[in-house]
């Protein structure tokens, strides 16, 4: 049996790196030149504090997709295929007390 990731999951996490790829990328692009431009420098660092936070919310997505995964793998080894059963015939029922004859 195979357990595959959802998804979903898979997408939270890329796009909690593209998230910060684009922030990160924004605040180098933004980063003033000269001090006259403050401001930009100050958009820059609040752009690499979120892409600095994205990236850590990534990671932390992907330590919990691999805590999920790990322990469906140990519940997949521990556990057992059903056995099949045998049908009671009418002769297993009166001798377990199941049928009046």
């Amino acid at each position: 049996m195979t357990l595959k990731t959802p998804v979903d999951s898979i997408a939270a996490v890329n796009g909690h790196f593209l998230t910060a790829f684009l922030l990160g990328a924004s605040a180098y692009w933004l980063w003033p030149s000269s001090p006259e431009w403050w401001g930009f420098g100050l958009l820059a660092v609040i752009l690499g504090i979120g892409a600095f936070s994205k990236t850590i919310e990534a990671l932390r997505a992907m330590v919990k997709i691999y805590g999920r995964e790990k322990e469906l793998a140990r519940l997949a080894a521990s556990s057992r295929a059903p056995d099949p059963s045998v049908l009671a015939d009418q002769s297993a029922l009166k001798d377990a007390g199941m049928v009046d004859d």
